[in-house]
């Protein structure tokens, strides 16, 4: 049976000038390809530059799309100019994220964002962000943990009757927690399906069941929080479905 093929958005760096200068490379985390991999999918890594450049062609083949983690979300999306809490900004790279976005909402893409992926969805469909959440979000808990990915930080709690309740079950769930910035208003046809603490928003769906987005990272912990699996394996079934349609 083939895979369903899985696009991950890619993003791009610099590597650090040495004796045969330095070059700009296009990438993604080898931990998304793992656990996309491990749960039934073949991950591709999606260039930035193609998905600038055609969209279609570059995401035509995709069954599924994971949006990962990156930098900050311009706030040009969402009308506001930026605060002195923002931190670095891509153009580029935003800019062919919301090519490769509206692709995938025209065609009905099963999608799958995670980190800056929830934000970016959010945004793609019209809501708005905390550019920083200690500066305008009073009583925040700390969203910002050191060290490995694969340490537990803080906990979320599902809400009943949500489709990500129904992949990891409703009520309270450690996670892990890398971020500033956070969803503030809700894009269209959006809905919250998970809260920290301190009420920000740590996952949010879509009542047509393509989006289903998450503010922590599941794939740095698929071994020491095995149940994050589940996020990866329900985006292979719906990009399964996707195909078979």
């Amino acid at each position: 049976m083939i895979k369903p093929i899985i696009g991950i958005l890619g993003n791009t760096y610099k590597t650090t000038p040495a004796k045969f200068s330095s070059s700009k490379r296009e990438y993604v985390n080898s931990d998304y390809v793992e656990a996309v991999l491990n749960n039934g999918g073949m991950p591709i890594a999606v260039p930035s530059v193609s998905m600038l450049d055609d969209p279609e062609s570059a995401l035509s083949f995709c069954d599924g799309i994971l949006v990962p983690g990156g930098e900050d979300v311009s706030p040009w999306y969402y009308g506001e100019e930026p605060s002195p809490g923002i931190q670095t900004i891509r153009p580029e790279i935003d800019e062919a994220w919301m090519a490769a976005g509206r692709y995938a909402l025209e065609k009905k893409i099963p999608m799958l964002g995670i980190c800056k992926g929830i934000q970016f969805l959010n945004v793609l469909c019209g809501g708005t962000l905390y550019q920083d959440l200690y500066l305008q979000r009073e009583g925040s808990i700390l969203h910002m943990q050191s060290l490995e990915r694969s340490y537990l930080f803080h906990h979320v709690d599902i809400r009943k009757d949500t489709y990500l309740a129904g992949i990891l079950g409703e009520g309270k769930h450690a996670v892990n927690s890398m971020h500033h910035q956070a969803v503030r208003e809700l894009g269209r046809n959006l809905t919250v399906s998970a809260v920290a603490p301190d009420g920000t928003v740590e996952a949010i769906e879509s009542s047509d069941g393509q989006i289903v987005a998450v503010q922590w990272h599941p794939e740095g912990l698929i071994h020491t929080a095995p149940e994050m699996n589940k996020l990866f394996a329900d985006l292979v079934r719906r990009s399964e479905a996707y195909h078979n349609r």
